[in-house]
């Protein structure tokens, strides 16, 4: 990963962002941003917006009004695969793999850059593109030893079990060596045992430098796991904070985290 050029730790900062569809106004006036090597996690009722503002940090939605700075650089204007390709990456709620292609083809086909899809690179280019193809490769397998998908590395996708599938979402970014991961809802339909697999790993690749974003509805997950806490609402920030600081405020208590006496500490 590029080390950071700047004496800000400031990772991804987003100024002011709005968003519209039509007369509903989806992300309104949002700021925030997202210190270096951070997991940070981003609560707040279905309809708050967190999946607005995913889409449009990410490029898949142009944002209506606002900046987004990623290191330092505004990416507003760019499309989704030019985010991808400077390292920021998301992964989905529901998951998106090729369904009828293996794991390792899944992984593989995520790869950035790839000189065989350029048009003259394969007749005047094959060792190169042989070459890259082998670190492709290799890379692959090693993330799916990381991730624990080796030994289904031969299975559809279609085959995974829904945890699996949240563990092959994960290992697609990490074949573009992401500095900065956005996680829509990991522990969504996923069994504990596999959402404490999942969490050991997001541990272990944040200990290596990555940073996380987190939208996650599961209290305990976000409360054990996600430092700093950013809560919204109708569009809007309304906390930023520590877990201590989310458990003493009594607006987000009471209108959007419910009654958190039985969360653990």
């Amino acid at each position: 990963m590029t080390a950071p050029s700047a004496v800000d730790n400031t990772h991804l900062e987003v100024r002011h962002l709005r968003k519209r569809f039509a007369d509903l106004t989806a992300v309104d006036d949002v700021s925030l941003s997202i210190e270096r090597g951070s997991i940070t996690g981003l609560i707040g009722p279905n309809g708050a917006g967190k999946s607005t503002l995913f889409e449009t940090i990410v490029g898949e939605v142009r944002a209506d009004e606002g900046s987004i700075l990623f290191n330092g650089k505004a990416i507003q204007t760019l499309s989704a695969d030019q985010v991808y390709r400077a390292g920021l990456a998301r992964t989905f709620q529901i998951p998106q793999p090729f369904p009828e292609m293996t794991v390792l083809d899944n992984l593989l086909l995520a790869a950035p850059g790839q000189l065989g899809e350029t048009f003259w690179a394969p007749v005047i280019r094959p060792l190169a593109i042989r070459k890259q193809e082998e670190e492709h490769l290799q890379r692959a397998h090693e993330i799916l030893e990381f991730t624990t998908l080796s030994r289904v590395a031969g299975l559809a996708a279609r085959n995974l079990s829904g945890g699996q599938q949240k563990l092959l979402e994960l290992s697609r970014v990490l074949m573009g060596k992401p500095e900065l991961i956005m996680l829509d809802e990991p522990a969504a339909g996923v069994n504990p045992a596999l959402t404490n697999l999942l969490m050991d790993r997001i541990h272990a690749l944040n200990d290596q430098g990555i940073t996380f974003l987190i939208i996650e509805h599961n209290m305990d997950l976000i409360m054990r796991h996600c430092q700093p806490i950013i809560a919204m609402a109708n569009g809007r920030v309304i906390f930023t904070g520590t877990a201590a600081e989310a458990m003493d405020c009594d607006e987000l208590l009471e209108s959007y985290l419910g009654d958190m006496s039985t969360v653990p500490s």
